[in-house]
């Protein structure tokens, strides 16, 4: 007979349906409407209304094969949660240990798989949180580069403009030294002809 014992709080679908019921009343007609949901059932292992051995002080749970009187029958998959209390439920959970320990680093015991899974998926984000810090602190010393050589490239740009601007006015640029301008020479303004 596969039974096993609880060592977390669960949530199972169970054999008969747990059902929940919902009452609405139709607006239109004002008749009521009943709805019906299957939903699983809650078990905590410490609480003693729960229990269903309370020489073992236990919730114990079987998958419908030789089940014993006050046995809580589930549908579904054991879960690492649940402790064997026989052969063939050590056989069926066999089966689903590669299946529980999906990160390999997770160590745990009887009643700790939900804490242990829980610290690894905080260490998890923790280390995701200084890799995100990282790459902040990264960015932000690209960013100022990235500022110091616009602000140089800019500089250059207006002083090629004030050359160009002073160029453009006729006034000697006093930072490179003078070429001769197409201007008239006074001869061909003499004579009024234009220079070519």
């Amino acid at each position: 007979m596969a039974r096993w014992r609880l060592t977390e709080p669960h949530y199972l679908y169970t054999d008969p349906d747990t059902v929940w019921e919902r009452l609405e009343t139709d607006t239109v007609t004002g008749r009521q409407i009943r709805k019906q949901y299957v939903v699983p059932a809650y078990f905590h292992h410490e609480i003693e209304a729960d229990w269903t051995d309370k020489d073992e002080k236990a919730v114990v749970v079987c998958d419908g094969h030789n089940c014993q009187k006050r046995d809580i029958r589930f549908k579904g998959d054991p879960t690492p949660g649940m402790k064997a209390m026989d052969d063939e439920a050590e056989a069926i959970s066999a089966k689903f240990r590669d299946k529980w320990n999906i990160p390999d680093n997770i160590k745990w015991g009887d009643g700790q798989y939900t804490g242990a899974l829980t610290d690894y998926f905080a260490k998890q984000q923790d280390k995701l949180s200084r890799e995100m810090s990282q790459l902040t602190e990264s960015n932000t010393r690209t960013l100022e580069v990235f500022m110091k050589q616009t602000g140089l490239q800019q500089t250059q740009m207006v002083e090629l403009l004030k050359i160009l601007a002073n160029k453009s006015s006729g006034e000697p640029d006093a930072t490179g030294p003078t070429e001769p301008d197409n201007q008239r020479t006074p001869a061909a303004v003499a004579t009024g002809r234009r220079r070519f």
